[in-house]
């Protein structure tokens, strides 16, 4: 017998680096001299090696990940923080965030299924999926689309409340919505195959199910919460909160004010505040989110979350222009022709001659400056060609008189040269006549289309009626009547007659022409370029979501990160404009042009959310949420009124933080100082509306030097101003500062004479306001209101009464479960 010596080494991704090395000896075989069989030797042998075997696998794969895991969170430091706490359930960071990056990879493989289901014939059948057929993409895909790690602790604690009320989905409910998203196109190995693929074998049906299954309850019961407050999309209102709310869009006010300004009494306030008003001020508003603005009356010190934001731009108009540098001169000339043989392109001849002369005159404008001799040369001319007009007018006359008499001479040459005309037409040749005579306005020529229209009225009520006999027969001669009227009204020129017209030349047109040969065309490929750089951008967001997860349970490393797509290579090799911001809010975002675009609107909204609310998230009025976008998930935007397209990522993400007292005292002192102001000059306001109140003037009461704050007939202006459905904006008042609720709620409250003080919306200034008159009068606004139409705009708007109820509702739940989000300081 022998003995032999074995050494496995195990090599792991330990942050070290070194080797395990395993040693087992001594290791008996028999002596080759008795059996030299391997076959022997592994029978004999078998049953240590094969605890050896399960040994080392257990090792391997149940061991080493967690060792591993352990010592990438520093050996059990504090390096995963809990960032939620609900109902006693604790949620790490890490916890969430693999959860979101799980979210991210089943959202791709949805959204690939449902693409593949169109791709067969099929549409998905579930609740909440949105396709758009013009431009091919997938609007929303049944469950929440927009990852992130909020959205990712509202889903896991819905989904706990979820199942404590008694909801719930098993495997086989899970396998029917899959079913039916498929449209029963695909079996359930196909999906298992195309998740497996997806996600590269890292999630499989039961990660699937499951997160499915968290979604769906998650939502159920968030729905659960609108039931009689909402009616699919749409808010449901109480008759009068719709009433409130026509008024708001449709009743008008024109006013005078008066405005008080605060900065003015700033000098007026203490310099040096306690350290007790300080430390006061501060921790009331050290949590609330402070933005580079004016316009937020209330004192706010925590710094808001920030990104860097990469964007592509496509602009129509450049599409347009590129698409008509491949057009020929023939091609537009053969439009032009077509067109023209067609009837486009035609202009009464006075216009057609005013433009040319218009353009004539532009074009020797410095000549007639220098020498007006031939301008006086051309008037003779120009007397000389009424003569020959007024020969041709004499010469036409027996033409003329049959389609318009223009005076009692032509009109009774008229009459005599048509001697066989019935009794009829000379008295519609008096009628026409005397209404020359009392009026020059052609209009009044029509008078016997009028009556022959009139009497046709009559005559169908006639017949009708089924009257006598009699009747019957002044009937028919009255049809006899008509019948004559209308045939003199044919001979007539009643204004019917189309003037002369000449043809527009083509140069004035050919641009014209030119974009809308090629407008339809630029349409499309812009959307396609669009598309294409969308679907590239999020291929790489997907990707990184599968990779990021794969870091997560340490399968892959860093080095395997999918590449980034270079946008400015792509926007130079694809025509579209590159751009990129500086650390920006969902206030200072505004400055940028992409600022200004829209998400892409759905269902009967004419756009979606405000690009700030897609990017850095935002409360809606139906009391859902827009979640943050995460970093380099793609969103597309429009600029209507700029007709450019955007599609534009996050690069880099930097979370909202709670500065120190003595970083932002400054701040703070100031904040004390500016209420005190707003103290001294609502009193100031105060005390003017009460002279006025004892019979004084508005316009006598102004204090004297501040006559430019003094403000008259201003309007007419709404509350509310309808800006898409479900979307409005305050009334604009121009000449004043930023007026708000408070300003327009004393306003609208407020008779006509009397006066009110109201502060603007960021209480920078207090205005005496004295409305003038208000329009329409309130009858033919219930006139109004009383149209269906008129109530669903109203009801449109929502109702603060229900949209308060739904955050009752979701406060009481946090109430309940003592859910806590931690910020940055708390962990």
């Amino acid at each position: 017998m022998g003995e032999l010596s074995i050494q496995l080494t195990l090599t792991s991704k330990f942050p070290w680096g070194y080797p395990l090395r395993f040693e087992l000896q001594p290791f008996c075989f028999l002596d080759p001299m008795m059996s030299s069989s391997p076959f022997e030797i592994f029978r004999r042998n078998l049953k240590p090696l094969m605890v050896l075997l399960t040994l080392l696998a257990l090792f391997a794969f149940v061991v080493l990940p967690a060792l591993d895991t352990y010592l990438r969170r520093g050996g059990g430091s504090n390096s995963d923080p809990v960032v939620a706490e609900y109902d006693g359930v604790t949620l790490t960071q890490s916890r969430v965030a693999r959860t979101t990056q799980q979210h991210r990879a089943v959202v791709g493989f949805l959204s690939d299924l449902g693409q593949e289901t169109i791709r067969r014939g099929g549409v998905p059948q579930v609740p909440g999926f949105q396709y758009d057929q013009e431009s091919g993409q997938i609007q929303s895909i049944g469950i929440d689309a927009n990852p992130s790690n909020e959205a990712t602790i509202n889903t896991m604690r819905f989904y706990s409340e979820a199942k404590k009320a008694g909801f719930d989905l098993d495997d086989t409910m899970v396998r029917t919505w899959l079913s039916r998203y498929t449209d029963g196109l695909l079996s359930d190995n196909e999906i298992s195959s195309m998740l497996m693929q997806f996600t590269r074998n890292q999630m499989g049906p039961i990660q699937l199910h499951e997160h499915l299954r968290m979604h769906l309850l998650a939502d159920l019961y968030q729905r659960s919460a609108m039931v009689g407050l909402m009616n699919g999309r749409l808010p449901v209102s109480t008759p009068l909160a719709q009433w409130r709310n026509f008024l708001k869009t449709n009743q008008s006010a024109t006013v005078n004010a008066y405005g008080v300004l605060v900065e003015e009494y700033i000098d007026q306030t203490n310099e040096t505040p306690s350290a007790s008003q300080i430390t006061e001020v501060y921790e009331a508003g050290k949590d609330l989110l402070a933005y580079p603005n004016d316009q937020d009356p209330e004192p706010k010190f925590r710094r808001p979350d920030s990104a860097k934001i990469e964007y592509l731009v496509a602009d129509l108009n450049e599409f347009v222009e590129r698409e008509k540098a491949k057009l020929s001169e023939e091609q537009i000339r053969a439009e032009y022709e077509r067109r023209l043989a067609g009837g486009d392109f035609q202009l009464p001849v006075e216009e057609a001659e005013e433009a040319a002369d218009e353009l004539e005159a532009m074009e020797t404008e410095a000549a007639a400056e220098e020498n007006a001799e031939p301008a006086e040369e051309e008037a003779p001319a120009a007397e000389t060609e009424e003569p020959a007009a007024e020969e041709m007018t004499e010469e036409n006359a027996e033409a003329e008189t049959e389609t318009e008499p223009a005076s009692e001479e032509t009109s009774e040459t008229s009459t005599e040269e048509t001697p066989a005309e019935e009794a009829s037409t000379e008295e519609t040749s008096t009628e026409e006549t005397a209404s020359e005579e009392s009026s020059e306005e052609p209009a009044a020529e029509d008078s016997s289309m009028i009556r022959s229209r009139d009497e046709a009225v009559q005559l169908v009520a006639l017949q009708e009626d089924d009257a006598a006999d009699d009747e019957a027969a002044d009937t028919e001669e009255n049809n006899t009547e008509t019948d004559d009227e209308m045939e003199l009204g044919d001979g007539l020129d009643l204004g019917d007659e189309p003037s002369e017209t000449k043809p527009q030349p083509f140069e004035d047109v050919r641009d014209q022409i030119a974009t809308e040969m090629v407008s339809e065309t630029a349409r499309q490929k812009l959307d396609q370029t669009i598309t294409e750089v969308y679907g590239l951008m999020r291929d790489y967001f997907s990707e990184m979501a599968v990779h990021e997860g794969n870091v997560a349970v340490g399968v892959s490393d860093e080095s395997d990160a999918p590449k980034r797509p270079d946008l400015e290579a792509i926007a130079a090799e694809k025509g579209l404009g590159y751009g990129t911001t500086g650390l920006v809010n969902r206030v200072s975002i505004g400055d940028d042009p992409i600022g200004e675009s829209y998400g892409l609107g759905q269902s009967l909204q004419r756009r979606g959310a405000p690009y700030y609310a897609m990017m850095f998230g935002a409360a809606m009025q139906d009391g859902s949420s827009i979640p943050s976008q995460p970093e380099f998930s793609p969103q597309r935007s429009v600029d209507l009124e700029n007709a450019k397209s955007y599609v534009s990522w996050k690069t880099e993400d930097i979370e909202a933080y709670t500065p120190e007292l003595d970083e932002v005292r400054d701040e703070v002192i100031m904040a004390i100082r500016t209420q005190e102001a707003r103290d001294l000059a609502q009193k100031a306001a105060e005390g003017i509306a009460e002279a006025v109140g004892q019979g004084k003037k508005l316009a006598d009461a102004i204090p004297e030097g501040k006559e430019a704050n003094w403000h008259t007939d201003l309007g007419p202006f709404t509350w509310l101003n309808m800006v898409g459905m479900m979307q409005t904006s305050m009334g604009n008042v121009p000449e004043l500062n930023a007026v708000g609720n408070e300003f327009m709620q004393a306003v609208f409250s407020t008779e006509a004479g009397n006066v009110k003080v109201a502060p603007n919306s960021p209480k920078s200034v207090y205005y005496v306001v004295q409305p003038i008159e208000f329009q329409p009068d309130v009858e033919q606004l219930r006139e109004q209101f009383s149209q269906p139409q008129q109530r669903f705009m109203a009801q449109l708007i929502g109702d603060d009464g229900a949209t308060n109820i739904i955050r009752g509702f979701f406060e009481t739940v946090n109430e309940r479960t003592g859910f806590e989000m931690k910020t940055g300081d708390d962990r």
